[in-house]
């Protein structure tokens, strides 16, 4: 069974920005699992392994999410946004980390975003299909297993400067995850682009 989730892909000014970041974390570990330019992306859904003949009713539940009315007659809800991402924090397991950058919980766009992450959740729990149904908070995932250097006693393991970063979200994909030659690699299999503000105005 293919191993899926649903996400936002980065444009290639986000990944360049973000593999900053990386890097900058990167310099200041021993060792870790760092995300791959072409695999940072936001986590709307992940859904693990899934039997193929789920497929097409996860495609449909992504157009529906996209397009609560079943098509582009709710522009105002279907519009492409940007997010800011500002945050910056790491989840501790044992003696490692996992690092990632968080969305601005004050971003007047994030409410759009939640919404999208809603629609999605239900449409996925109606139509029993399993995914990971935890809390969603928003954020990119830079390093996994990060072990830092040692570091004076008292002081922050990994320092990194205040950040902003723009996120576009203009496209809600269908990821499929695998191992091609033992590297992790994240294929588009599906994808609904949202509407361009741009058009709401023709």
């Amino acid at each position: 069974m293919p191993r899926l989730f649903i996400a936002v892909n980065c444009n290639e000014e986000t990944k360049n920005r973000l593999v900053s970041i990386r890097d900058l974390i990167k310099s200041q570990s021993v060792k870790g699992n760092f995300s791959r330019p072409e695999n940072l992306h936001l986590t709307l859904a992940f859904l693990g392994e899934t039997p193929d003949e789920q497929i097409p009713a996860i495609c449909r539940i992504i157009k529906e999410a996209a397009y609560p009315a079943g098509s582009v007659q709710e522009p105002a809800q279907t519009a492409a946004f940007t997010l800011n991402f500002t945050r910056t924090g790491c989840f501790r397991h044992s003696n490692k980390e996992l690092w990632w950058i968080g969305a601005d919980d004050n971003d007047p766009c994030l409410a759009a975003l939640m919404n999208i992450r809603r629609r999605l959740a239900e449409g996925l729990a109606l139509s029993g299909i399993s995914f990971d149904s935890r809390a969603f908070h928003p954020h990119i995932t830079l390093g996994r297993e990060i072990k830092y250097n040692a570091h004076p006693a008292g002081a922050a393991p990994i320092q990194i400067p205040q950040v902003k970063i723009s996120f576009a979200v203009n496209r809600i994909s269908l990821m499929k995850s695998q191992h091609i030659d033992k590297i992790l690699v994240y294929t588009e299999i599906f994808a609904v682009d949202l509407i361009d503000k741009k058009q709401l105005s023709v």
